[in-house]
């Protein structure tokens, strides 16, 4: 299998890659949260295997955290070992290909590409978070599934080996991935981009999709975007909406004013717990109204 990813061994102390009990809420976009019991951020294939391998020995759970932007921290933290991909955040471009590791944030992505003469990821602008984490997700918006731009994915099983799969992936679905529910780790991803040497009108289009956001007030306040997937029929904030719970509370947790299914750290005080009930809250009154049952779209991260 061809693959950019280096094969160079490299000498690795464990003892400079980890450090304990981290506190995890600036990492994430809710800023909630308690701390890792370990944490480490590699800048490589070869560290990466090196904490793989020592999670395996010492038989330490792996959380992958990215840019933090759609999941919620456990108050009472996270055990085991929590990879963040930051610093895994090199690019390439091959041709109509445009290559990147796992912790190059979305939006850096965009406007590399854009340098590059390719488009196709400019309706994505102002989202916040990795690539790694968009393919995870499979992000969507405005009709667009990064799976659709895909061209392949290497990532690493729990024992470090390297392994590929492709765009035909069946298991590529709304806001569903194949390594969802698994122990892989996303590395590297490569995506087939169209070539378009106006880059002045490729960045408008980035730029107008980032405006729609921040004027929608999807950043005045902490959160992690939408807490629910879109069933079928309405969206997911319209139901919230219709059931009557627009703008309900739980401690410093608030269901948002202008979208339904955000909801919000309004004060910087809400812990983790309090934006878990009241999603729990949002989700039973849907159910009890429509008797439709909404399906998590972020992730719980932690010990809960």
């Amino acid at each position: 299998m061809a693959t950019t990813i280096s094969n160079t061994p490299e000498k690795i102390n464990i003892k400079d890659l980890i450090v304990t009990q981290y506190p995890l809420a600036s990492l994430c976009t809710y800023q909630t949260g308690g701390k890792a019991e370990f944490l480490a951020m590699p800048a490589n294939l070869e560290q990466l295997r090196t904490l793989l391998e020592y999670s395996r020995r010492n038989q330490l759970p792996i959380t992958i955290l990215g840019g933090g932007s759609n999941v919620l921290i456990s108050d009472d933290g996270v055990p085991g070992l929590v990879i963040l991909t930051k610093n895994l955040c090199s690019y390439h471009v091959r041709g109509t290909l445009f290559c990147a590791r796992s912790g190059l944030p979305l939006e850096t992505a965009i406007n590399a590409s854009i340098e590059s003469s390719l488009s196709g990821l400019e309706t994505l602008g102002g989202l916040p978070g990795t690539i790694g984490g968009a393919v995870w997700g499979n992000a969507s918006t405005h009709g667009l599934q990064l799976s659709h731009l895909i061209e392949w994915v290497d990532y690493l099983t729990p024992e470090g080996e390297i392994a590929r799969i492709h765009r035909d992936d069946d298991r590529f679905a709304y806001k569903r991935s194949p390594f969802m529910g698994t122990q892989h780790i996303i590395y590297e991803v490569a995506l087939r981009l169209i070539p378009n040497k106006n880059t002045s009108e490729a960045r408008l289009r980035k730029e107008q999709s980032r405006k729609e956001r921040m004027d929608s007030g999807q950043f005045d306040h902490p959160s992690a975007g939408c807490v629910f997937k879109n069933p079928r029929g309405k969206p997911a904030g319209q139901l919230i909406d219709e059931a009557g719970i627009k703008g309900l509370s739980v401690g410093g947790a608030q269901i948002s004013s202008w979208h339904g299914n955000f909801i919000i750290n309004t004060d910087g005080n809400a812990t983790s717990r309090d934006i878990l009930e009241l999603s729990e809250r949002a989700r039973r009154a849907v159910l009890d109204r429509f008797g439709i049952e909404l399906e998590r779209e972020i992730v719980l991260i932690g010990r809960w």
